[in-house]
């Protein structure tokens, strides 16, 4: 997903109106999202991955408006206004306490933008292989956001042309990676993206929601 540089800023331009000055991001990587969410703010790049933090740190050092955390959201101390969890939380075995953790850190008033894999029957070999725990249903991820003390401002299905895709890789094909011909098909289709994305069709690859402490 890294190589795929336009369909990565399609994903974060969902995050962007909700961003404050000062921002986590949550499972940074090797810093995509968050590369974009440091301009002109204060970001923490949080990252548990012991092999992925060579790369993240190289990549900002000597910046003064970002900070990487080794570690996870446990080892995060502070406040924010806002957290980027943008493909993560489908990583974590208790997704309830990371969201108990990321309404702690949050200022009243602060956002939550989360974005997780949508449908659990689309949960197939590709979902495997980069160990997702689950894959969630709108009223599913709507009930754990309400459990760990969220007000649920925005809940939608988003990128039904990638719930497609998927189905065909995942299930059908049983590949155990996402394929880079897709990926780079992804960038050339924005434009349509964009339009399919304002409206939930009832179908999508991700639930994407916006939640206020």
């Amino acid at each position: 997903m890294e190589g795929a540089g336009a369909y990565n800023a399609w994903l974060f331009d969902r995050a962007r109106p909700h961003l404050g000055p000062r921002v986590l991001d949550a499972g940074a990587g090797v810093g995509t999202f968050t590369g974009l969410a440091a301009d002109g703010r204060e970001v923490v790049a949080v990252e548990p991955d012991p092999a992925l933090l060579p790369r993240l740190r190289s990549r900002f050092e000597g910046r003064e408006d970002v900070r990487v955390v080794e570690g996870t959201v446990e080892d995060v101390g502070g406040t924010f206004d806002a957290i980027v969890c943008l493909n993560v939380l489908e990583h974590i075995p208790d997704d309830l306490g990371a969201l108990r953790r990321f309404h702690e850190l949050l200022e009243p008033g602060g956002k939550l933008l989360l974005l997780v894999p949508a449908h659990p029957f689309l949960y197939g070999s590709i979902d495997r292989t980069v160990e997702h725990e689950r894959r969630y249903t709108k009223n599913g991820l709507r009930d754990r956001l309400r459990e760990a003390g969220f007000d649920v401002a925005e809940l939608r299905l988003v990128n039904p042309l990638g719930a497609a895709g998927w189905f065909v890789s995942s299930r059908v094909l049983k590949r155990e990676h996402v394929p880079e011909g897709p990926l780079k098909l992804y960038d050339k289709l924005l434009p349509a993206l964009r339009v399919l994305d304002k409206v939930d069709v009832g179908v999508g690859l991700s639930v994407w929601a916006v939640a206020r402490r």
